[in-house]
């Protein structure tokens, strides 16, 4: 605990200043966020109908629906290779989740990723055993790093059967069967493969040969879809990703580079869960987060400089953003309740760091997890399904900012010495309104004087100890509480 002696001096407040005459960019950053196969999002789950309408809320554009390897009875509707006889695809499982989503998203535009490739495609020493249970955890399906078609027409030919599944009524499989859905789904964007260079560590050069299979494959499904590549993971962001992919001397002819994504995860030392060892005192968690977010942000300046110079038009979406505990598979996680609000404003300070670098999406992931899956990035509580800190924080940035507003010149502190607590970033709205962001960085509440010369305003904030809607007017000095994400409105 800290003490104050009598003869120290005041902490002073965190001043914000704001050139409402200069503007030093436009946003162009949509603001969205994930949702996978996670078996507590069943129909019949106590939290289903909670979930479902926690995300329609949100009204996000371009939200990512992520069938994921980690339960493969749910997101591989093809376990197993075709025979001369019979096929083994069963969509049974995986559809109701597809349904539920494309309603939650409510006729907005959304982006696809069937991220996982049959492991039967590819070479290895046996076959992979599947759990008969669907909600069981199976972190080692994805083995092998060799196709067993080195041509990648076999995964080409799955993955188009699977898009004809949910956007052409339906398909002919291998044995010349077809397979009626009756779905006519439309997706902004089919996003190719999730972190490939984690799960069987594809090449670069592989990754990019596949990508032009697949893309070459499924185009014709529908000319208005886009296509998203890489999707690397927060591991290790190896450039050679990046200037081999973004090479369009290195893609087929006629193979599109819309967009490319990458992923970032900021945690402590992640440890044994079972073991203190190693383990990060949470009093450290915060100076962690917050580097790890700062250096985080140099490697996104260092991708773009490939990006604007092989290829300048193609979008970048950073479309998984979070924090993790250090026991981040734990089953029965130690997750203080202060950190959600921590969490949240790691990702509303990088989202507003990501809009000053001109990046196109942001997606805060993840919309659901559960002990055993990555707790600590879910956006609502696992056993009731009522949104969190983090959850309030995105839709506090949802409802006040959009692309198109306009940055403008914000300070904090002595000029050249910007106040290390807060973060401070003010925008003209492109309906012409005046909104100030305010990130408090520590743990403790800081006193804050705002701008005075636009008269009265209000304060939105989520903290460790403020909720959601509970705004209050602005003064002259202003209690930003710990780890808060806040909007000022004018």
């Amino acid at each position: 605990m800290t003490t104050t002696r009598p003869d120290m001096p005041a902490i002073p407040p965190a001043v914000v200043q704001v050139d409402w005459n200069t503007a030093i960019g436009t946003s162009r950053t949509t603001l969205t966020t994930h949702l996978w196969t996670a078996p507590p999002l069943r129909r019949g789950s106590p939290i289903h109908d909670k979930a479902f309408d926690a995300l329609r809320e949100l009204r996000v554009d371009l939200a990512r629906f992520l069938p994921w390897f980690s339960h493969p009875r749910i997101a591989v509707p093809a376990l197993t290779p075709p025979t001369t006889a019979e096929t083994s695809w069963n969509f049974e499982l995986l559809d109701p989740f597809v349904d539920d989503f494309v309603n939650a998203a409510g006729g907005r535009p959304i982006v696809a990723n069937f991220a996982t490739i049959p492991t039967w495609m590819f070479v290895t020493p046996e076959p992979v055993t599947v759990p008969d249970d669907p909600d069981e955890i199976l972190w080692d399906y994805e083995r092998g790093t060799e196709l067993r078609d080195p041509t990648c027409a076999e995964v080409a030919d799955y993955f188009y059967r699977v898009a004809s599944w949910y956007i052409a009524g339906g398909f002919t499989d291998e044995l010349g069967r077809w397979h009626e859905s009756g779905h006519h789904y439309r997706f902004a964007y089919w996003e190719v493969l999730c972190e490939p260079d984690i799960g069987h560590r594809l090449a670069p050069e592989a990754y990019t040969r596949l990508y032009d299979a697949i893309v070459t494959r499924l185009a014709p499904l529908d000319p208005d879809m886009k296509f998203v590549g890489l999707s690397l993971s927060h591991v290790h962001h190896q450039p050679e990703y990046f200037w081999n992919f973004l090479d369009p001397a290195n893609h087929a002819d006629g193979v599109r580079l819309d967009a490319f994504s990458y992923h970032f995860y900021a945690s402590p030392e992640i440890a044994n869960p079972f073991s203190e060892l190693g383990n990060a005192p949470y009093a450290h968690w915060r100076d962690i987060f917050f580097a790890q977010a700062d250096a985080f942000v140099d490697q996104v300046r260092f991708i773009d400089s490939i990006r604007r110079r092989l290829a300048p038009d193609t979008a970048t979406f950073v479309n998984e953003l979070g924090t993790y505990p250090p026991d981040v598979m734990n089953p029965k996680p130690n997750i203080p309740d202060e950190y959600w609000a921590l969490s949240a404003s790691v990702q509303s300070y990088l989202w507003s760091r990501l809009v000053e670098l001109g990046i196109d999406l942001v997606g805060i992931a993840e919309f659901v997890d559960y002990p055993g899956m990555i707790p600590g990035t879910s956006l609502i509580d696992w056993d009731t399904g009522a949104p969190n800190a983090r959850y309030h924080a995105l839709a506090l940035l949802l409802r006040h900012f959009r692309p198109g507003d306009a940055l403008m010149a914000t300070t904090t502190g002595a000029p050249g010495f910007p106040d290390p607590r807060i973060h401070a970033q003010a925008f003209l709205t492109a309906d012409g309104q005046r909104k100030l962001l305010l990130v408090n960085k520590t743990a403790t509440p800081v006193t804050v004087v705002l701008p005075q010369d636009l008269g009265r305003a209000m304060l939105e904030q989520i903290g460790v100890s403020t909720v959601a809607g509970s705004p209050t007017t602005v003064g002259e000095e202003n209690a930003l509480d710990a780890h808060a994400t806040a909007v000022v409105s004018y």
